[in-house]
């Protein structure tokens, strides 16, 4: 059975890049003079995972098109998830300008096939991301792999969720509440091959070659890629926003709706706002 995304058929399809199956999911539909989007998710992550809010509310107003990253053959790079992100977009979308998302990881990916392909990319929204990884974020990947190598699920399923939502929503909450979140980490050998690919990240050089009206959006509580990190990727990208959530690094699931809301202003004008401002927060 297929991943159900929207209350209209989705099509579904898969490509072989250098030995991955690449799932894709495309709501086909255009709605109106708005540029396709695609979705590429963060690590551990899917559509299904990640975006199971997003895409169906952004599905009312545009094409989606949202990629299932797969496991190559030989050594997984950003370069192999970038190849993967290609090939979708020119099957699926050959002859069109697109606004291309990437969340935590995706970003990263996102970022890197927005360098590679300017005539492409029209516009760029990059959700916790990153361009290089510090000593912070591989403080928090050898715990996580000790906690792995352990055989100590729970334990790692905790540790994931402490680091992945934001303090004052871990902090709202009972442990029964918290038990769902806790209960559906699941990590496979791609989602460790992955976290490998955290710890060495360095698209610095890259980051000039984007042209694209871009999007930066932090997180305020972040743990996981702290915000410091969203700034950066402003500074760097000449034509670049920046607007900021109060929500930790699972913004995709702490505040869905308000994530939602500033893809879809941006998505319908891109230069609303002119390169180098920081838009203000969403009001309730």
């Amino acid at each position: 059975m297929g991943v159900v995304l929207t209350k209209e058929p989705v099509d579904e399809g898969e490509l072989v890049v250098d030995g991955a199956s690449v799932r894709f999911y495309d709501s086909r539909e255009s709605r109106g003079s708005r540029n396709p989007i695609v979705l590429i998710h963060g690590t551990t992550g899917s559509t299904a995972v990640h975006f199971g809010f997003l895409f169906p509310m952004l599905a009312t107003r545009q094409r989606v098109v949202s990629i299932d990253l797969g496991q190559p053959t030989g050594e997984l790079t950003i370069d192999s998830f970038r190849r993967q992100v290609e090939a979708v977009i020119d099957r699926v979308l050959p002859d069109e300008s697109i606004t291309l998302l990437g969340y935590s990881l995706g970003a990263v990916v996102a970022a890197t096939v927005a360098a590679a392909r300017p005539e492409k990319i029209e516009n760029l929204i990059l959700v916790a991301g990153w361009a290089k990884t510090d000593a912070q974020q591989v403080l928090r990947n050898n715990v996580w792999n000790a906690l792995y190598a352990s055989g100590d699920k729970d334990a790692l399923a905790q540790f994931t969720v402490f680091c992945a939502f934001g303090h004052p929503f871990v902090g709202a909450r009972t442990m029964l509440e918290l038990e769902p979140a806790i209960a559906a980490v699941n990590v496979t050998e791609f989602g460790v091959a992955q976290m490998r690919v955290n710890r060495d990240i360095d698209i610095v050089d890259r980051l000039g070659a984007i042209t694209a009206n871009t999007l930066v959006i932090g997180c305020q509580f972040d743990q996981m890629v702290p915000n410091r990190h969203s700034l950066d990727l402003f500074g760097a990208i000449e034509n670049a926003r920046y607007t900021e959530i109060p929500s930790g690094h699972a913004v995709v699931f702490e505040r869905p709706a308000e994530l939602h809301k500033h893809v879809d202003n941006f998505a319908a004008d891109p230069r609303r706002y002119p390169a180098g401002i920081r838009i203000p927060a969403v009001k309730p």
